[in-house]
C-alpha cells in the first residue's frame, strides 16, 4: 500500500467533512458555498447528509472522524520530522479543499510528535469559506478580531491560542510610493490626463457565476448613459483577473471611449514590475468599484474609496458569502455599497466631482480589519514576535493518537484498503485528464491571444528602454540606452 494511496483516501473523507460544516447556522445563506463544497465531497457522504437530516449528518460527521483518523496519513510523517527536528512548524494556508491536504497531516504530525507548531491564516476568507479544523494548533495567528471570533466559533478552538498580528499579506502596500505621475501614467496605459479615472478590478467568481465580462460592458454603458456629466467622460481601467479568462472573447468596447483593459492579458501583481504597476493603478485612481476581491483591501490600504453594487446575479458571491460582510457592515465597513446601478452612479460621480461624505472611511477599515495593532506597526514584526516567543518556550507534550483510532484503526483500514486502491486509481486518472484538458486550453489560449501577447511584450521593452532612457538622462548620462538588459 503506497503512503499516497492513505492520503488520497484521507482527503476524501475530509472533504465529505469539510461539506458538512456548511449545514452549520452561519451558514444558513450561503448556497453558493454549500454547492461548491458539495462538488468536491465524496458522492455518499452528500446523499446521507441530505437524506437523514441533522441526526444523520451528526453520525456521518463522527464517522468521518474516525475514517479519517484511521487512515493514519499523518503517521507516514513522524520519521521526516524527526529527520529534521524542527523547533516549530508553521503552516498555512492548511484549511483549503480543493487540492489534496497534507497540510493536516503535517501539524497532526507535529501535534502527535509534541513539536511546537503553529496554523498562520492566510486570508482573510480562509476560516469561514474554506475547510474546518479537526484538530488544535498550539497556536493559530490571525488578522484581527473578526478572525479571531471565526477561529473560536467556527473551528472550536480555545481563545488562549489565538493571536492577533494583523495582515502580514498588505504590509508591502503601506510604504509603497508611486513610480510616475498621473500624466505620465495616464500616457502609459492610453487614458486623458485631464479626466479622473476608475478602477475596475475583476474577481474570483463561485462557478456557475454569470461572466463577469459581460457585466462590466453593461456597467461602463450604464455609467456612460447615467445623465452625470463626470460619468459621461472620465477614464475607465479594467484590471482582468489573471486566473479568469471565461466571457472576455465576447466582449467589445467598440464605441466606449476612455475605456482600457490594463494591463491587457490580466498580471498578477507577483514581482517588483508587477505590483509597481498596480500600485499605480491604485494611487492615481479616484475611486476603485469591484464585487468580491482583495483588491477592494488593497485600495483601502492606498487610501482610495471602495464601491461595489449589490445585484441579486452575484448574490452567491457577496452576500451570499460570510467574509463578505466584514466588508459591508458595521461601524467600520470599508464598501460603499448600493442595490441598483442608478444609485451607484451617483454615488461615482459625487466621489469624481469632489463631494465625498466620508473621506475616512477607508481609514477606519483599515485600522481594525488590516491592522488592528496600530497602522504604523508592521504585522510582519508582529508575526515573527509571536513565532520567537513560541519558540523559547517549552515544547508542547506529544498528543497521543486517540484510543478508539488505536483499537478500531487497523480494522478500519484493512476494510477501506481496496476502496483506497480504486480512488487513487481514480483520482490518478482524474489528474491525467486534468492536465490533458489543461495543455488543450493552453494551446487554444496561446492561439486566440498570441498576437495580442506579442503587442503586450513589445509595449512591456518600450517601457522599459523608456524608463532606462529616463534614468539616464536623470543621472546626467547623455548615452541613451537603447539595449534592454
Amino acid at each position: 500500500m503506497k503512503q499516497d494511496e492513505w492520503w488520497e483516501v484521507a482527503t476524501h473523507f475530509r472533504r465529505g467533512r469539510f461539506y458538512l460544516r456548511f449545514f452549520g447556522p452561519a451558514y444558513r445563506d450561503t448556497d453558493g458555498l454549500r454547492d461548491r463544497a458539495r462538488k468536491w465531497a465524496p458522492g455518499w457522504t452528500v446523499w446521507l447528509a441530505e437524506t437523514f437530516g441533522p441526526s444523520g449528518r451528526w453520525l456521518l460527521l463522527h464517522l468521518l472522524d474516525i475514517l479519517e483518523q484511521s487512515t493514519r496519513s499523518a503517521a507516514h510523517l513522524h520519521q521526516y520530522l524527526r529527520e529534521r527536528n524542527p523547533d516549530l512548524v508553521v503552516v498555512t494556508p492548511l484549511v483549503l479543499f480543493k487540492t489534496k491536504t497534507a497540510q493536516i497531516d503535517l501539524a497532526r504530525a507535529a501535534i502527535e510528535l509534541g513539536i511546537r507548531n503553529v496554523f498562520a491564516v492566510a486570508s482573510w476568507d480562509h476560516l469561514s469559506s474554506k475547510g474546518v479544523l479537526s484538530f488544535a494548533p498550539q497556536q493559530v495567528i490571525v488578522w484581527n478580531d473578526i478572525q479571531k471570533r471565526e477561529a473560536i466559533e467556527l473551528h472550536n478552538l480555545d481563545a488562549g491560542r489565538i493571536v492577533v498580528t494583523g495582515a502580514q499579506l498588505f504590509d508591502e502596500w503601506f510604504d509603497k510610493k508611486p513610480s510616475t505621475t498621473r500624466e505620465a501614467f495616464c500616457a502609459r496605459v492610453g487614458l486623458r490626463a485631464d479626466r479622473p479615472f476608475l478602477l475596475y478590478v475583476c474577481s474570483s467568481l463561485l462557478e456557475a457565476s454569470p461572466e463577469e465580462p459581460a457585466f462590466i460592458l453593461r456597467w461602463v454603458r450604464h455609467l456612460r448613459e447615467s445623465g452625470h456629466p463626470t460619468l459621461r467622460d472620465c477614464g475607465v481601467i479594467i484590471r482582468r483577473h489573471p486566473e479568469r479568462d471565461e466571457g472576455w472573447d465576447q466582449v467589445d468596447f467598440t464605441g466606449l471611449d476612455h475605456v482600457v483593459c490594463w494591463p491587457p492579458l490580466g498580471d498578477p501583481p507577483v514581482d517588483e514590475r508587477s505590483k509597481t504597476d498596480y500600485f499605480d493603478s491604485m494611487y492615481h485612481a479616484a475611486a476603485v468599484v469591484g464585487l468580491n476581491t482583495s483588491a477592494m483591501i488593497e485600495a483601502a490600504i492606498v487610501g482610495r474609496p471602495v464601491h461595489t453594487v449589490l445585484l441579486p446575479e452575484f448574490r452567491d458571491n457577496q452576500e451570499g458569502t460570510v467574509h463578505f460582510h466584514y466588508l459591508l457592515n458595521g461601524p467600520n465597513a470599508l464598501l460603499r455599497a448600493t442595490r441598483s446601478l442608478d444609485d451607484h452612479a451617483r454615488d461615482l460621480a459625487d466621489i469624481l466631482e469632489g463631494r465625498d461624505a466620508d473621506p475616512g472611511r477607508s481609514a477606519r477599515f483599515v485600522g481594525t480589519f488590516v491592522r488592528p495593532c496600530g497602522c504604523d506597526t508592521s504585522s510582519t514584526t508582529l508575526v515573527v514576535e509571536a513565532l520567537e516567543a513560541l519558540g523559547s518556550q517549552p515544547a508542547p507534550a506529544p498528543v497521543p493518537i486517540p484510543v478508539r483510532v488505536r483499537l478500531m484503526g487497523p480494522l478500519i483500514r484493512w476494510i477501506v484498503r481496496p476502496y483506497a486502491r480504486a480512488l487513487a486509481k481514480q483520482f490518478s486518472l482524474a489528474q491525467q485528464e486534468l492536465r490533458r484538458r489543461g495543455e488543450q486550453r493552453m494551446l487554444k489560449h496561446r492561439e486566440a491571444k498570441g498576437p495580442l501577447l506579442r503587442e503586450h511584450r513589445q509595449r512591456r521593452m518600450d517601457e522599459h528602454r523608456r524608463r532606462k532612457r529616463e534614468a539616464a538622462e536623470a543621472a546626467g548620462n547623455g548615452n541613451v540606452v537603447d539595449r534592454v538588459t
